[in-house]
């Protein structure tokens, strides 16, 4: 009876249950590293602090890389120009310009290049031009770094005249549609050829009709004024939608295209009376010679003189 009351005192407690009796026989003896060596998304030790929690804010894309890379450009050229013992003077293209650049620093000589300049390389910190000049009758071009520390100095010898801004060749207009790019595409471009008459940008002024409305209403017009013409009557004045302040620019016009028909019907019988007279004239049987016959020195010979026998024929 004392045994049995003293086994429970040096007993382990009983488990709970045999199946965590039995995770606890399968668990190894010393825990395996393996998982932290291997640095892929699949190892769920790695990839639960991945990515790195110092670079998941902005990360290490090409473009930042490129970002950098501008920005170290852009301290490197600040840093040259504050060291640099010139200012830069602006040039162009097609400028002649004259260089001193040191060639050692130690023995202090420098050489100075005259040249005209060919080209202009826009690169941030590997900007340069192009020098072009001749030298006992051979072709030498010399490119000089912008921001070299070897240049000592650049000046411009002559510089071309500026190039005249381009003016843009559209009349000003004050056309409310002048801008609203709708149905109208190619019409206000500058770099087309213009193939037709309504190809042509639009007259300063406002519109008052549509285009191919007006060009109807013209050819109604010229149609009807070339109907009373042919029937004498005087031209018909179109009064239009300004009546009162376009009728003497109206009246003009009619009474320039009225001298024209009649300057033109009277060209027409000129020469049909030039014709009627050659027709007159080239009738079988009515043509005369009306010149006199032309006497020669041969023909205008005495009866006595030794050539009026043998005349050549």
């Amino acid at each position: 009876a004392t045994l049995a009351r003293a086994a429970p005192a040096t007993a382990p407690p009983a488990p709970a249950c045999w199946r965590t009796a039995r995770r606890f026989l399968r668990e190894r003896a010393r825990v395996s590293r393996a998982n932290e060596k291997m640095y892929s998304l699949d190892n769920p030790v790695r990839a639960k602090n991945w990515p790195p929690p110092e670079e998941v804010g902005d990360p290490m894309t090409p473009k930042r890389c490129r970002d950098i890379m501008h920005h170290l450009h852009v301290q490197e050229i600040e840093k040259m120009r504050e060291l640099r013992p010139f200012p830069m003077p602006q040039f162009n293209p097609g400028d002649l310009l004259e260089v001193r650049y040191e060639l050692s620093r130690s023995q202090q000589t420098f050489a100075v290049f005259q040249g005209f300049c060919t080209e202009v390389r826009n690169k941030w910190l590997n900007s340069s031009f192009v020098l072009k000049n001749t030298y006992d009758g051979v072709g030498v071009e010399q490119l000089v770094p912008r921001y070299s520390p070897r240049v000592l100095g650049v000046r411009v010898v002559h510089a071309l005249q500026p190039r005249a801004p381009k003016v843009d060749p559209r009349p000003p207009t004050r056309n409310y549609r002048h801008m609203w790019h709708y149905y109208v595409r190619g019409k206000y471009s500058k770099g087309k050829r213009l193939l037709f008459k309504f190809h042509t940008p639009q007259r300063p002024g406002i519109m008052s009709m549509e285009p191919r409305i007006r060009r109807e209403l013209a050819n109604i017009r010229h149609r009807y004024q070339m109907q009373r013409a042919e029937a004498q009557l005087p031209p018909y004045i179109f009064p239009g939608p300004y009546h009162i302040t376009r009728r003497q620019t109206r009246e003009v016009k009619a009474e320039r295209y009225r001298r024209m028909l009649i300057y033109a019907w009277d060209e027409r019988q000129q020469r049909e009376e030039k014709k009627r007279r050659l027709r007159e004239k080239h009738k079988w049987g009515t043509f005369k010679i009306v010149k006199e016959p032309k006497m020669s020195a041969l023909t205008d010979l005495p009866n006595y003189h030794p050539l009026m026998g043998n005349l050549p024929k």
